[in-house]
């Protein structure tokens, strides 16, 4: 069974092709990197530690995490964005090769794709057999994250200095997915990847 990293940039459309991936095949197992971390911060544990790094002021009032914070003071610093990183990326890998792991012993899986929004930016490494990026211009992607998110233009800026660049991980990936065209152009480029590498079973009949 083949295995893919999965990234882009923020605004690009990689969430919207993981869901294409799974409705194209079925039997694709898809490891969701935010969804793991969204999990990780309901842990009493992991919020423990984070409010050890960033002071209880991390925290909501309920005990929770205080996201808005968060994103200010990891896009304003970089020692404490890597702080962070440092504490969540291990046990983030760690989800994904469990979740690897399972795949392979499954007789029905035909792909492992593990979506990480920071896969080049954190050397995200799982044994994948290539890497997968999806692709906009860099206009695009400013415009649809101020249409999405409705940030200001200097939290915008800050959070595309906070990744690669988008054309700086075309050149690190295996497989681009542009995405500036119809809907139906990336659906295209999707379920032609997914006939091409997943593992097709022979069926022997008496």
């Amino acid at each position: 069974m083949k295995s893919f990293g999965l990234t882009g940039g923020i605004a690009t459309g990689k969430s919207t092709v993981a869901k294409m991936m799974k409705q194209a095949d079925s039997k694709l197992v898809l490891f969701d990197a935010d969804e793991c971390v969204r999990s990780l911060y309901q842990n009493e544990k992991v919020l423990s530690e984070v409010a050890n790094l960033f002071g209880f002021e991390s925290l909501n009032s309920d005990g929770g995490l205080d996201r808005k914070f968060m994103r200010e003071v990891v896009f304003s610093d970089e020692m404490m964005k890597e702080r962070l990183q440092d504490l969540i990326h291990p046990m983030v890998r760690k989800e994904c090769l469990a979740m690897l792991a399972h795949a392979k012993h499954s007789r029905n899986a035909t792909l492992f794709i593990a979506d990480i929004p920071l896969l080049f930016e954190g050397g995200f490494d799982f044994g994948q057999s290539a890497n997968l990026v999806v692709a906009v211009s860099r206009k695009t992607q400013v415009e649809r994250l101020k249409v999405r998110s409705g940030f200001s233009d200097a939290t915008v800026l800050a959070i595309l200095a906070a990744q690669l660049p988008i054309s700086n991980k075309q050149k690190c990936a295996d497989i681009v997915l542009w995405n500036e065209g119809p809907r139906s152009v990336l659906e295209s480029q999707v379920k032609r990847f997914i006939n091409q590498h997943k593992k097709f079973k022979k069926t022997h009949t008496r």
